[in-house]
């Protein structure tokens, strides 16, 4: 016999140990006599999908078994980790519920799991389901200061969200739905008098508790439709168009890791690989089929085609402008979407190319020495195929010749980088030391080493802040 809170009323006293669990005297009289024993404290169920991650679990259970409130169950979904995750949870916690898969579930199909286990074990009609990260960090009254906000608001309710690194920091004081602009708009600042925030349209699934009553009225997470991200914002905006309320309480905070999130959205130009990884991959955050599903289902039809038509175009101009393909797509864009853009282009485009002739007669090939004025259109192809490029004080003694004096014939120019160089002319006559200069101009073209050379240039004028 040990003094232990009983797992069905939340009554201190001398309880029985029964299959795993404690029971008051009282809660096993009436067991034993077939009667329903109906909790008078809400069961908490806290439902923790992981996928790896294994000191991520271990500290998460250590802030859960250190919350204040004490009928609490804790289940880790596991979809599918090899990292030992679930043999080591059950060995360091035997009292936590261990939910295996062999399939890789992702978030929604780990948390709809742990949902489906709370709804059958559940006995109480004011049980919750806590959806939690494990990549969290929690205050011991976490859980007790969320049921009491949950009662007296009769509400799903989420805790202030701020940065483990920065907990100064406001993520999320409430989340929200944009839909004419298709946006998700974030409250990142509260009032001193501020303790209980109601205008969301949705909540995240990190550190949320959610009635039960609730989640038998209008289902689990959709792990079919949703398998990540966006699943969270789906499953509670369901709720809020049952009529369920939703809110944020300001009286806890959760810690998060933000540095642990998934692939970002990102702007500027990337490698072709990376762009499709944030438009396409299941860790995006701007998955497009995840975004197609959840606006077919949940915008408002006044926006639902318009929605689209921008997600479709947003999907275009990433792998077209974004990626190394843009040069050739852009003047297509330009025309397509603003044709008085595009001739201004073409103009400027033509004013460039009009300079760079009337370089061409003053000059002659010399003007390719100063790769800035051949046009940017061209310049890439142009520099590659014909122009000299940088070389190192090295390159040009191994020649024979002398820098100094090359500087002072205006042979050769000093680049804005110690050390570096760069021909000022192409034409070296037939005098002495031209067959040097002919060499070194070689050198200087050759567009295998001209490659490696202008790379180590740049990168010492980048560490310099020097560029020509």
């Amino acid at each position: 016999m040990d003094e232990q809170i009983c797992s069905l009323c939340g009554n201190e006293g001398i309880c029985a140990r029964r299959i795993g669990q404690f029971r008051c005297a009282q809660c096993v009289e009436m067991e034993q006599d077939g009667d329903e024993v109906a909790p008078a404290v809400p069961r908490v169920y806290v439902v923790v999908p992981v996928f790896n991650r294994l000191h991520f679990t271990r500290d998460c259970l250590r802030y859960l078994k250190a919350q204040t409130y004490q009928s609490v169950q804790i289940i880790i979904s596991d979809g599918g980790s090899t990292d030992g995750t679930p043999d080591a949870v059950e060995a360091e916690f035997p009292d936590t519920v261990v939910l295996r898969s062999s399939l890789e579930l992702w978030w929604t199909g780990s948390m709809a799991l742990g949902i489906d286990y709370a709804l059958k074990h559940s006995r109480g009609s004011r049980d919750c389901v806590l959806m939690m990260n494990n990549d969290t960090q929690l205050p011991v009254d976490y859980i007790e200061t969320l049921i009491l906000c949950a009662q007296k608001n009769d509400a799903a309710v989420g805790a202030l969200i701020v940065d483990s690194l920065r907990p100064e920091l406001i993520l999320d004081a409430g989340e929200f739905i944009d839909w004419k602009n298709y946006s998700f708009p974030v409250k990142t600042s509260i009032e001193l008098s501020e303790r209980f925030y109601e205008n969301v349209d949705v909540l995240p699934g990190r550190g949320t508790l959610v009635p039960l009553h609730m989640i038998r009225a209008a289902g689990n997470v959709d792990a079919e439709m949703l398998p990540h991200y966006l699943a969270d914002y789906e499953f509670f905006y369901r709720l809020k168009r049952k009529g369920f309320r939703l809110g944020v309480c300001y009286d806890t905070k959760i810690l998060a890791h933000i540095e642990e999130t998934g692939i970002r959205p990102t702007t500027g130009k990337s490698a072709f690989r990376k762009v499709w990884h944030e438009v396409f991959s299941r860790r995006s955050m701007s998955n497009f089929w995840d975004h197609w599903r959840f606006v077919t289902r949940h915008a408002p039809n006044e926006y639902r085609n318009n929605i689209r038509f921008r997600l479709i175009k947003r999907v275009i101009a990433d792998l077209t402008l974004r990626t190394p393909a843009r040069p050739f797509f852009f003047p297509l864009y330009l025309l397509l979407t603003s044709p008085t853009r595009a001739w201004r282009a073409v103009n400027g485009q033509r004013r460039v190319f009009s300079r760079f002739a009337v370089a061409f007669s003053k000059d002659g090939a010399d003007v390719f020495c100063r790769p800035r004025l051949i046009p940017g259109i061209i310049r890439l192809p142009v520099y590659l195929a014909v122009a000299p490029g940088p070389i190192k004080r090295e390159h040009i003694e191994e020649n024979g010749l002398l820098v100094g004096e090359l500087l002072q014939k205006g042979i050769l120019r000093q680049l804005r980088c110690n050390g570096w160089y760069a021909l000022n002319t192409i034409h070296f006559g037939d005098g002495a030391g031209s067959k040097e200069l002919k060499q070194l101009r070689t050198k200087a073209w050759n567009p295998i080493a001209k490659v490696g050379r202008t790379v180590s240039w740049y990168v010492a004028s980048r560490g310099t802040g020097a560029a020509e």
